[in-house]
């Protein structure tokens, strides 16, 4: 995450800071991207870049915190609307991408990003998607209707949140690279989704 110290700085400055790191990103794939570029854009030096993150992998949670912080908000409303269904939410949140990502510059961007994908650091690999599992399952486990889960022992319901995640984040990769699909995309989405809730083993007979 960022520094206490970028959250620190007045609001101004900071929106300045993301407003460049925003820019950077429009420009170049995420692998790509120039710190030198970064720091001229916002009229700060290099020193007192890394006061504000360790490295690119911080910078980026600054751009995605907002996000992140919108789809908590969604989950917990579809899951008030929807009883508590877990299978439901994975749909709206695919919508809520969709939306988003209809403007083009946040569309470019996020394709930026995944280009950074292969990189092993759980803080990229999840976001724009989703949080990390428990996390996020600790932030809307009291709107959960666990009845709807075969949960069997207690990291069970964290498994099943990464899992459902895991199907959102595969769709909206699709959306991303071809947003003309969005329908059959969503589609795609539901069956999943189906197959899931009422589980991949064969029903047999005791």
């Amino acid at each position: 995450m960022p520094t206490s110290t970028f959250y620190r700085l007045p609001p101004e400055k900071r929106q300045k800071l993301i407003d460049a790191i925003h820019k950077e990103l429009l420009r170049v794939p995420y692998e790509q991207m120039s710190i030198n570029k970064i720091i001229q854009s916002a009229g700060i030096s290099r020193g007192s870049f890394y006061q504000y993150f360790t490295d690119k992998n911080d910078l980026m949670q600054s751009i995605l915190e907002y996000f992140q912080k919108r789809m908590q908000v969604v989950m917990k409303e579809s899951l008030r609307q929807n009883s508590g269904d877990p299978f439901l939410v994975t749909q709206d949140i695919f919508d809520l991408f969709c939306r988003t990502f209809a403007h083009t510059d946040l569309r470019l961007l996020c394709q930026h990003l995944l280009s950074g994908m292969k990189i092993k650091d759980e803080r990229i690999i999840f976001p724009p998607f989703c949080l990390p599992p428990k996390e996020n399952g600790r932030a809307l486990f009291q709107y959960v209707n666990l009845s709807l889960l075969d949960l069997r022992q207690p990291e069970d319901f964290y498994s099943c949140v990464d899992i459902l995640a895991s199907q959102i984040k595969w769709a909206v990769a699709e959306f991303l690279a071809d947003p003309g699909r969005k329908e059959e995309i969503r589609a795609g989405l539901q069956n999943k989704i189906a197959i899931l809730r009422r589980g991949m083993a064969s029903k047999q007979e005791e």
